[in-house]
């Protein structure tokens, strides 16, 4: 049955997709027990591709006809999400294992990774298992503000100084199963992993405004790393030192980041949403600490002229000279493309808030093989994606027609 597929795939270059994806998931290939479950994670990952879906049937549809028709796949599918020789941990831990060998090829000077949380909607779900209520900004309510919908939590550290981002951390999470403790401990496990599977490299973590915590703070500190994240509570009463008098101040954060004077100006590039510009960006900094901690803490305030806002970012890394400061403003903005990789993950790229399998357990796994896709900018795994899509398409139907020729003589005219 397979001879008429096998003479039409080819001439297209199907083999070579499926020997880049065993290649690029080979730790997670040998952590299965079995050549079987080899078999179907590699149609699961060509149906993904195919697809640009996580929906099981729209998966199987993707595969080759010498696996079999789209119904027996698919059950293998589900098989595979559901077999309990197969532990969920050993799936993100090969996951983990695929950026590690990202790194080790790369090999950059210390690691920039972003941890970040986010929310994935699943509408009009009532009784799927730990289905839980989350904030969602995007999209907007019909007034424009953020809303709460039913879905599920999720947070991911990747490594985003590197060619090809590397994911550290992955978790798909509810609030109300018995395993969760609290978004907080979420966010320390995320430090401490990335630092178990990366002993002896210095890693950068960034994060956005969610990470504005004291207990964020002293987490990386004692994990002898650093930090970059986006200060959310400027309410918030610090210390700063005045030389003049030789002592230290107390002082609300938002008197001090209105009042820090701009001690240099550089135009930055932007480009999002497929535009590039330069915006003209004024620098401050100044040293503080919060009152009762001996650690020493940096505010970077970056005022952009152009469109007339406001970032300010909190480290504990000196900043002492201009190097330093571009250092850290550059390392932050590599956060995008964590960002840039959840819109791809979620919208036009994969749409992963369409899985359609009934537990978290399911759920977390077929997260985890979402996420070995390449996420970055949409200017180039988009048109990728589409290409991929494409050549599979192209050659499971001509695999199709090939078994199932049209009957051209009996139920056809002209």
């Amino acid at each position: 049955m397979t001879i008429a597929p096998e003479s039409h795939l080819a001439k297209l270059p199907i083999t070579e997709i499926q020997e880049t994806i065993r290649s690029h998931s080979q730790p997670l290939f040998e952590m299965l027990p079995d050549v079987r479950m080899k078999r179907v994670l590699e149609n699961m990952l060509l149906g993904i591709l195919g697809g640009q879906t996580p929906v099981i049937t729209g998966m199987a549809r993707q595969s080759g006809k010498a696996e079999g028709e789209t119904w027996p796949v698919a059950k293998s599918i589900y098989r595979w999400l559901g077999n309990e020789r197969l532990k969920t941990q050993g799936v993100y831990q090969g996951l983990y294992q695929v950026g590690q060998q990202v790194v080790e090829r790369e090999d950059p000077n210390y690691l920039v990774v972003a941890v970040d949380p986010v929310n994935f909607e699943k509408p009009c779900t009532e009784a799927l298992e730990g289905v839980s209520v989350v904030h969602k900004a995007t999209p907007p309510d019909l007034s424009g503000h953020a809303r709460l919908a039913r879905g599920y939590p999720a947070i991911t550290a990747t490594v985003v100084n590197t060619q090809v981002p590397a994911t550290s951390y992955a978790n798909w999470f509810s609030y109300k199963t018995a395993d969760f403790i609290s978004q907080n401990k979420e966010v320390e496990q995320a430090f401490e992993t990335t630092c178990r599977l990366y002993p002896g490299r210095n890693v950068r973590f960034v994060g956005d405004s969610g990470l504005d915590d004291q207990k964020m703070f002293a987490q990386v500190v004692k994990l002898e790393q650093e930090f970059i994240f986006r200060v959310s509570h400027l309410e918030r009463i610090v210390e700063v030192y005045n030389d003049r008098l030789d002592r230290w101040e107390t002082e609300t954060l938002q008197d001090l980041v209105d009042s820090v004077p701009h001690q240099v100006t550089f135009q930055v590039l932007f480009k999002h949403a497929g535009e590039t510009r330069f915006d003209t960006v004024h620098f401050g900094w100044f040293m503080i600490r919060i009152p009762g901690t001996p650690t020493l803490l940096w505010l970077l305030v970056a005022d952009d002229e152009t469109l007339n806002r406001q970032l300010v970012l909190i480290t504990h890394i000196p900043l002492t000279c201009v190097a330093a400061v571009q250092q850290v403003y550059n390392d932050w903005r590599l956060r995008s493309r964590i960002e840039h990789g959840y819109r791809f993950d979620q919208e036009q790229g994969l749409d992963v808030e369409d899985m359609r399998v009934q537990t978290v357990d399911r759920m977390r796994r077929l997260f985890a093989v979402v996420q070995l896709g390449i996420p970055t900018d949409r200017d180039g795994p988009y048109w990728l994606l589409q290409g991929i899509s494409a050549v599979i398409v192209t050659a499971m139907t001509l695999s199709f027609v090939g078994l199932h020729p049209f009957p051209f003589q009996e139920f056809t005219c002209g």
